[in-house]
């Protein structure tokens, strides 16, 4: 107790002969902020990125946005804001993207190729009868393609497994007579189509593991299911009641895959529900010309946008709605507006140090609580340093200023924010904090 009484006056004693106006104003030690603005392309909502204005049919992944024109593969990189043109030749239609390769079907070639994006090479899949179709009719994920594939006209129409890895190409369909399978799609070890049976329509599920068929919908001569789409452990599609008293139902329903229940998520009198895609608990769904999302956790269902040149498909990951209007181009709609509180740099100096607390979530974080503390017995000033920052807006940074800091010896620091904590090896010389 006597030693660190004698360095305190020691440093007392050096601190007003040096920095005197420092010592005897009363305020040095309270917390200094500085705010730094986030950059990048605002429109009149924040939560919209309009990222071309062609307006292509796109797919995304995690970090990107892929879309095909003609011999050229464009990427968009979700972070950067970046587009990057990839001439890989023939004819590029419909690029699906999983992690970190792209499969498309080339036309010139009469197949399936992918682009692997880390190693910019190309590989030739199977060569299919495809004469052409839609965005939907085929699906990539992980090390599978489900398609689509017909040998002379419509009714001929099945849908087929390709396996990547060892080239193995499976019939997973074989619809009798006049019936025919369509839009495809997978995750996982799971695939699952839209079974045509006459003027109806259901839903089937291939399980990849087990080999096992499940018939998810068996329609009455009244109800169609369409247009499946899977995320993790549920299948939702759209519905549809029309019987012969002029009953008339629209709406979305959800399979679950373990449990094999049904649930109905909404119903409407009229036209709603039309080619859903889910992610998570989240489903977007267009309602006529609108837009909407759905939020399964919460009940909650909005609109994103109306417009008549609304294009499907449309695609989600955990943070954002792609979509394509006609005329208009291409949108990312952020609809993960949860905060998410970072540490950034921390620098020291002379008295104090500093750390960046970040934003980098999609909505305001208030009140939140900070806290610089050091590790050492030799820390004689300014060991433990703590505040509340009012509010940091969405995609916004704020420093924080621990208080005047004395000491001697090496050092751990570890500065928290809300749930994020980081440590930071230092080095203090008196009144010299050396990171």
């Amino acid at each position: 107790m006597e030693k660190k009484i004698i360095i305190l006056l020691i440093c007392t004693l050096f601190v007003t002969s040096i920095f005197p106006v420092l010592i005897t104003a009363k305020n040095h030690v309270s917390i200094e902020m500085s705010v730094t603005n986030s950059t990048g392309d605002q429109s009149s909502d924040p939560n919209f990125i309009k990222i071309t204005d062609m307006f292509p049919t796109c797919d995304l992944d995690n970090d990107f946005v892929v879309y095909g024109d003609g011999p050229n593969l464009f990427l968009y990189n979700i972070k950067t804001g970046e587009w990057n043109r990839v001439p890989l030749g023939g004819s590029i239609n419909f690029p699906k993207i999983s992690a970190n390769r792209v499969v498309y079907y080339d036309f010139s070639y009469m197949g399936f190729k992918m682009y692997n994006i880390d190693t910019s090479e190309t590989t030739d899949l199977i060569v299919t009868n495809w004469q052409g179709g839609g965005s939907d009719s085929f699906q990539f994920y992980g090390d599978y393609i489900a398609y689509e594939n017909f040998y002379s006209d419509l009714y001929s129409n099945e849908i087929f497994l390709y396996k990547i890895a060892t080239g193995e190409n499976i019939q997973l369909s074989d619809s009798p007579g006049e019936n025919y399978s369509i839009y495809p799609c997978i995750y996982k070890n799971i695939v699952a189509w839209q079974l045509h049976e006459g003027h109806l329509t259901d839903i089937v599920m291939y399980n990849i593991e087990s080999e096992e068929y499940t018939r998810v919908t068996n329609t009455s001569q009244f109800e169609s299911e369409a247009y499946p789409s899977i995320h993790e452990n549920n299948i939702v599609y759209y519905y549809n009641y029309n019987d012969k008293n002029g009953t008339y139902l629209d709406g979305l329903k959800m399979f679950n895959i373990t449990t094999e229940d049904e649930t109905t998520i909404f119903t409407k009198e009229e036209p709603t529900g039309s080619t859903p895609e889910i992610f998570g608990n989240i489903i977007v769904y267009s309602d006529h010309d609108v837009l909407c999302l759905y939020n399964l956790s919460t009940n909650y269902n909005i609109s994103i946008y109306e417009s008549f040149g609304l294009m499907t498909p449309w695609n989600l990951n955990e943070n954002y709605v792609l979509f394509t209007v006609l005329g208009e181009g291409v949108y990312l709609y952020k609809y993960n507006n949860s905060p998410i509180i970072e540490i950034g740099n921390i620098t020291g100096g002379l008295f104090k140090v500093n750390a960046v607390i970040k934003n980098t979530g999609g909505a305001s974080a208030n009140n939140v609580q900070w806290s610089i503390k050091f590790t050492g017995d030799l820390i004689i000033l300014g060991k433990v340093s703590t505040g509340t920052i009012p509010a940091i807006t969405a995609g916004s940074s704020i420093d924080i200023s621990s208080k005047v800091i004395v000491g001697f010896g090496k050092t751990v620091m570890t500065v928290t924010a809300d749930t994020a904590t980081k440590d930071q090896a230092a080095v203090v010389l008196l009144i010299y904090i050396k990171i």
